[in-house]
Parts: C-alpha cells; sequence; structure tokens
C-alpha cells in the first residue's frame, strides 16, 4: 500500500500545487482586472467631469444670454411706453387747442383729403360746428356735405367718401406721426 499511497498523495500534492498555482493565478489576474476598472473609472470619470464642466459653462453662457434679451425686452418695452405718453399727451393736447386753431387745422386736412361730394363727419367733441366747416372755401369748392349724426371720436373729422374713406381724427394724424417721428424722437431722448 505504500506503494498507492505516495502515488495517491503524489497525486493530492500536485493537485494541491495546481489548485495553489490557479488560485495565485486568479488572484493575480483579480488585481490585474480590478486595476484596469479603476483606471478606465478614473479616465472615464475624469472626461466626464470635463463634459459636465462644459456643459455648465454652456447652460450659464446661455441663461447670461436670455437674461441680457429679457433686459433689453424690458428696456425696449419701457421706451416705447414713454414714446407711447408722449403721442398720447401730443393728442391730448390737439384736441384741447383754441378753436381758431383747430378749425385751422381741420379745414386743411380737408383741403388736402377731401374729394369732391365727400361727407363730412365731425368728432363728438363739439368744438367745431357744422357751421365753421360749411362756411369754408374748400367746403364750397369741393362740394362737400356735413353728416348731421357725429362720430365716435374726439378731435378731428372723417370724410365719408364715395370710393374710399378718410381718417383725420386727430389720434389717426398723431399716429402718422409717431410713425415717421418716433426714431428720431427716441434717438433725441434715450441717445
Amino acid at each position: 500500500m505504500d506503494g498507492k499511497e505516495a502515488i495517491i498523495a503524489k497525486i493530492i500534492e500536485s493537485a494541491e500545487k495546481k489548485a495553489q498555482e490557479n488560485v495565485h493565478a486568479a488572484e493575480q489576474y483579480a488585481v490585474s482586472v480590478k486595476e484596469q476598472a479603476t483606471e478606465w473609472a478614473n479616465a472615464y470619470s475624469d472626461a466626464q467631469e470635463k463634459v459636465l464642466q462644459k456643459e455648465i459653462a454652456d447652460i450659464v453662457e446661455r441663461r447670461k444670454i436670455v437674461a441680457g434679451l429679457d433686459v433689453r425686452k424690458v428696456l425696449l418695452k419701457a421706451k416705447q411706453d414713454v414714446i407711447d405718453e408722449i403721442f398720447a399727451r401730443a393728442e391730448q393736447k390737439l384736441c384741447k387747442v383754441d378753436k381758431k386753431t383747430y378749425l385751422k387745422l381741420v379745414l386743411a386736412k380737408i383741403g388736402e383729403f377731401a374729394d369732391e361730394g365727400d361727407e363730412v363727419v365731425l368728432s363728438c367733441d363739439g368744438v367745431i360746428s357744422e357751421k365753421d366747416v360749411s362756411e369754408s372755401a374748400v367746403f364750397k369748392e369741393k362740394k362737400l356735405t356735413v353728416c348731421k349724426k357725429q362720430g365716435k371720436f374726439y378731435g378731428g373729422v372723417m370724410l365719408i367718401g364715395k370710393t374710399c374713406d378718410k381718417n383725420l381724427t386727430f389720434h389717426d394724424i398723431v399716429s402718422a406721426e409717431k410713425d415717421k417721428a418716433a426714431p428720431t424722437i427716441a434717438k433725441e431722448i434715450f441717445g
């Protein structure tokens, strides 16, 4: 039995040695894989950190741009409100001029825009009367008539014609002037 036991002992010893070698190789492989995984994780983490920092910078830059645009919008709205107020006050002052100046302006506009046979609609403010308009030279020259019913507007007149109507109200006159003069006025006021 000694020979058998020696062979069995030799086989067991050889198997234990082979098992230890396999365990040692597996441990070395595990250490190597762990080192590689750690290196990859560190490299990936560094790369993601750079991407994240770039995204943060981009988000901050976009937010600054949007905030700048919002500020410009608010500023533009405030400037527009100031200009609107200027022209609203101009319209109010125009409606409050003395009767002579009021009539002169209305007759000048009628002379400029009226076609023969137009009907003049007076404003409801009652500053000028049918008689004031009908006694003018332009009224007679262009064979105009005055509407018996007043318009639902303040300041100026409207002309009702066969082919088209013309809005000569102070509101429309001021609005037309605003379209032309607003850029110049804004430049003078706001620089």
